[in-house]
This record gives structure tokens, sequence and C-alpha cells, in this order.
């Protein structure tokens, strides 16, 4: 009787000692762990824009014309100095070039288009004088034989020439041509931003605006003043500047919107690590679970900047260690894009 009690003993007890690993495995889980990566990192402001054209131009009549002919219809492609009108002139007044996109033109004028200017549009001396610098008079004026009205940009007839025997009063525009030779990106940013761009900085535009690839671009411009912008409900101050572009086979379409983003500082290396692994104490301390042999530590650590990759870890780890990933499901076992996984007790289970 005795042995077959002893023999029962042991019998239970290889069972039981058969049995334990299943025991102490059921009790463990698998978590995931990172590293610490080395990442080089740029400050940049993301914003939006459009695409705008270097020179958009309306001729203006300033005195009275009748149209002989017209050589161009809405929409057509103009060289610059081609014909697009001629205009027999009822008086003896020249036609003026306003320039309505770009930065004017670089002469002072001459004193007859600069009266005409003041005449057509009401305009004090001294204001005559501040806007002259935005028309140009045609070389035409003044005489009693036709004026040729020529295109002075190359670019797209966007307002038509009226029809011949029409009457173009004083000040009436008499076509509009907007350039296609040069370019510029128009972006807008919140003011504070604003407080970090400076001239030169470089800038990489995607969307609509410029096709399939990237283009790049420098800051040429801010403009001084603010402005109110509505952004859903609320309105907020914003800045306007200008971007000179650089492209680089891109087809540029004006008009259309662009995204950018606006360099504002050199290149640097940052240590990160995702944002799945940072969590915050309920006094907003935050931390991060340090992996060690069958166990996690909590530790406390030092944040930087946000980027896209992760957040950046000025103390508490080092490159060297592994830091669990909380919230991912259970997978197998291995080494997978950088990241480990590592079997890790669960609280309460056999050391």
């Amino acid at each position: 009787m005795k042995k077959k009690l002893a023999l029962a003993v042991v019998t239970g007890a290889i069972i039981l000692v058969g049995a334990t690993p299943g025991l102490v495995l059921r009790g463990v889980t698998r978590c995931q762990v990172v590293s610490p990566q080395t990442v080089s990192h740029r400050a940049s402001i993301r914003c939006e824009g459009s695409i705008c054209t270097e020179e958009g131009y309306d001729l203006l009549a300033s005195g009275l014309y009748r149209v002989e002919s017209r050589n161009a219809s809405l929409g057509d492609w103009v060289e610059r100095g081609e014909t697009l009108a001629v205009l027999a002139p009822v008086g003896s007044d020249p036609v003026l070039y306003l320039q309505t996109q770009g930065r004017g033109f670089s002469g002072a004028g001459e004193e007859a288009g600069l009266a005409a200017l003041a005449q057509s549009y009401g305009l004090k001396e001294e204001e005559a004088v501040l806007q002259w610098r935005n028309f140009e008079v045609s070389s035409a004026g003044g005489q009693e034989e036709p004026v040729t009205v020529t295109a002075p940009v190359t670019g797209i007839l966007t307002k038509e020439v009226p029809l011949p025997g029409s009457i173009v009063q004083p000040g009436m525009t008499i076509c509009a041509v907007e350039g296609r030779e040069r370019y510029f990106a128009l972006l807008t940013v919140g003011e504070r931003e604003a407080g970090k761009l400076s001239l030169g900085s470089q800038v990489i535009l995607t969307g609509e605006g410029v096709g399939d690839t990237a283009c790049f671009g420098t800051v040429r411009k801010i403009y001084p003043g603010t402005r109110q912008e509505l952004k859903g409900a609320t309105p907020q101050k914003v800045v306007d500047l200008e971007v000179a572009l650089q492209p680089e086979g891109q087809v540029i379409r004006p008009g259309y919107t662009v995204k950018a983003e606006i360099f504002t500082g050199e290149p640097e290396e940052m240590m990160i690590l995702p944002y799945e692994s940072v969590r915050q104490d309920k006094d907003n301390t935050e931390y991060v679970l340090v992996a060690g042999s069958y166990q996690l530590e909590k530790r406390p650590i030092t944040t930087g900047r946000e980027t896209v990759d992760g957040v950046e870890i000025l103390s508490g780890v080092s490159r060297q260690e592994l830091v669990a990933v909380l919230g991912k499901e259970p997978v197998e076992p291995e080494k997978k894009q950088g990241k480990y996984l590592l079997e890790l007790e669960k609280e309460g289970a056999s050391k």
C-alpha cells in the first residue's frame, strides 16, 4: 500500500512538473518593443497657397477710340509685341497699359501720360505719381494715325477686344493679357509662424499647381502687414508671402492650389520614439516602459519637438535600450523593420 502511495505521489509530481511550463507560459504575454531611432530633422512650416503669373496687364484707353480691327480672340495665346488690335483715335490721348500683376514698370513715365492718368482717374498730381509705376504709355499715342495695341507680355488673352466699330470710352479696358512666361507661388501662414520666416528660406511645393513632381523655390517677399482670414468659423490673422519657383520640367498651372513646406532651420540629428510608446501620468508626467529581463521599468522622460515620424526624446532613455510600444496586437516573436518582440511576464505570474 505504501509503495502504491509513493508511486502515486511520484507520478503526480512528474505531472505537476510537466504542466508547470504550460502554466507559466500561459501567464506570459508578448509585447512589441522598439529602440530609439536617430533621424535627421529640419524645422519647417507647412502651409497652402496657389500659383500666380508674374505679369498681368489691363490695357486701358485714356481717350475716345473706335476699334478698327482686332487680331486675337479670348483665350488665344499671344506673343510679346504681337498686334492685338488697331484703334482709330477720336481724340488725341495715348493708350495706357495698366499692370495688374507683377512688380510694375521700371521707367518713370512721360509727363503727357502722367497727366492723362490723373485726368482719366480723377487723381491729384501726387497720387498720380504714386500710381504711375504701374502704367506705361503707348508709343503711338497722341497722334491722328491709328493706334496699334500690342501684347506687353507672352501669355493668354483673358479679356477680348471689343468688336470692330465699337467705341472705347476713356478709362475702359480695351483688353487684358495674363503672362505665362514666369510664375510665383502666393502662400499664406499664420502671424505667429510668419515670425520664423526669412527671405531666401527654401521651400518644397507639391499639389495640382506643380503637377506630379515636387517643385523647389525660395521665399522672395514677405508682406509687411497682416490680414484676417476665416479658418472654419474663426477669424485669424495671417500673412501672405511670395515664393520664386525653380521648376525643373514640371507643368506649372497658374490658378491651381499648392501645398508648401517652408524650412526655417538647418538639418540636425535628433532621437525619437513612436508616439505609441510615450504615456502620461495623472500629473501629466511623461514616461515610457523600458524592457528588462521579464519586466517593464516605468521611467520618466523629457520630450521635445513632435515630428511626422515620432516625438523627440531629450532625456530618460538611451539609444541602446528597448521601449515597449503599448496598444499593439501580439505577433510572432521576430525582428521586423527594426522592431523586436520580447516575451514579458504578466503581473502576478511566476518568475
